[in-house]
């Protein structure tokens, strides 16, 4: 059973974003309602959100992915109204540093599409330094032409938000059937299900040394087991423990080889690491889950090729993003950037006007000089030709 319910998630993850890359027509009024959600998120205002779910509808598909007990049932459905934002904002990436804590989280749709009844829309969440994260949301209308919000899959988690939920209820309270139910071996013995529900029970409670005492005295089997090797990339990278990290991509990449849902973290992890070319491959395997190219991720590869040396593709990449996404700032910053390092100053200076004229920068000398990148600019001839003509206009 659990097995095809993974089967079926995947083809769910893989058939969202082709779907909008192919429809030929879109609802323009759906297109209207679900811009007004996303603008109220991005005002801090819940409550459209809210009132867009199928609360009925999404509770029954949390109860559906797993085996819980009652008690966890009722304790949820009572509580899921109340909770929800807690829940929805809980989800997103955590800050790294005290630099990045704080400040707003802006939702951006970069895909759309709905007819007869139903529908699929891809948002992409900013957070500050860089943080990103993607929701494909599920949507359907009403019999009463209301846009309803039926669930969405979290591209940074790698789950739907009901294949998530059912997961944290179960490690609530992992019982010897509601544990079984997340595990695909035959016939786990009684001390391997044990075992398992000791695992989930010290990651509902954040215990670190008490999680990886379990773990790693786990036979292989068990660290195999897809559930535990999804439990333990997610733990780890809660703690931002690199060694535990490094262990965890490991076991993932074994475990789900070439799978696009863990392709957005797994890029994250190898920028990190300095293992740009893996960067590479992972945000061109996101890409094609999303079936389209993203602003943000060409950039993403722009700046990880400029990383490798590899400036004339890191000028195509960056081109990519501004060709994708012209409104998007870090699309022309990164073509700058990537057209600096390749000493393309002519096209670098097409880079800075789009920079000046859609985003209301200045970018005289004094303030490139600040750039320990873009210095270099301001004593080439292209670039003061450039800014003469821009002082003349």
């Amino acid at each position: 059973v659990n097995r095809k319910l993974a089967f079926a998630i995947a083809l769910l993850v893989l058939a969202v974003m082709p779907q909008l890359a192919a429809a030929q027509t879109d609802d323009a009024e759906m297109r209207e309602k679900f811009e007004e959600i996303v603008n109220d998120l991005n005002e801090n205002i819940f409550s459209s959100f809210q009132d867009a779910v199928n609360e009925r509808e999404l509770i029954n598909r949390v109860f559906g992915t797993r085996v819980i007990e009652n008690e966890v049932r009722a304790s949820f459905a009572d509580s899921f109204a109340s909770n929800l934002q807690q829940i929805f904002i809980g989800n997103f990436p955590k800050p790294r540093n005290q630099s990045e804590a704080g400040g707003e989280i802006i939702g951006t749709i970069i895909g759309f599409q709905f007819q007869e009844g139903q529908g699929r829309a891809l948002v992409r969440y900013e957070g500050k330094g860089y943080r990103y994260n993607y929701h494909s949301y599920e949507l359907v209308e009403s019999r009463g032409g209301k846009l309803v919000i039926v669930d969405w899959f979290d591209y940074y988690n790698a789950s739907w938000f009901s294949e998530e939920a059912g997961n944290a209820l179960v490690r609530s309270m992992p019982g010897r059937e509601a544990v079984r139910s997340i595990m695909e071996m035959p016939n786990p013995s009684e001390g391997q299900v044990f075992q398992v529900g000791e695992l989930l029970k010290a990651a509902r409670d954040r215990s670190a040394q008490r999680y990886f005492q379990i773990y790693d005295g786990l036979e292989e089997s068990l660290q195999r087991e897809p559930h535990v090797v999804e439990l333990s990339f997610h733990f780890s990278r809660s703690l931002g423990d690199q060694a535990r990290m490094n262990q965890a991509v490991q076991a993932l990449v074994a475990a789900f080889p070439g799978d696009p849902k863990f392709s957005l973290s797994l890029s994250e992890f190898y920028i990190g690491r300095g293992l740009f070319e893996d960067a590479i491959t992972e945000l061109d395997r996101f890409e094609g889950a999303l079936g389209m190219k993203d602003g943000v991720s060409e950039a993403f590869k722009a700046t990880a090729a400029m990383a490798l040396g590899d400036f004339e593709r890191a000028q195509a990449f960056a081109r990519s993003a501004t060709e994708v996404e012209p409104d998007l700032e870090l699309a022309w910053w990164t073509l700058l950037r990537a057209n600096t390092a390749a000493e393309n100053y002519p096209e670098a200076t097409e880079a800075l006007t789009q920079l000046e004229e859609r985003f209301d920068y200045l970018l005289i000398p004094q303030k490139l000089r600040r750039d320990r990148f873009l210095k270099v600019l301001v004593d080439q001839q292209e670039y003061k030709d450039w800014r003469q003509e821009r002082v003349q206009s």
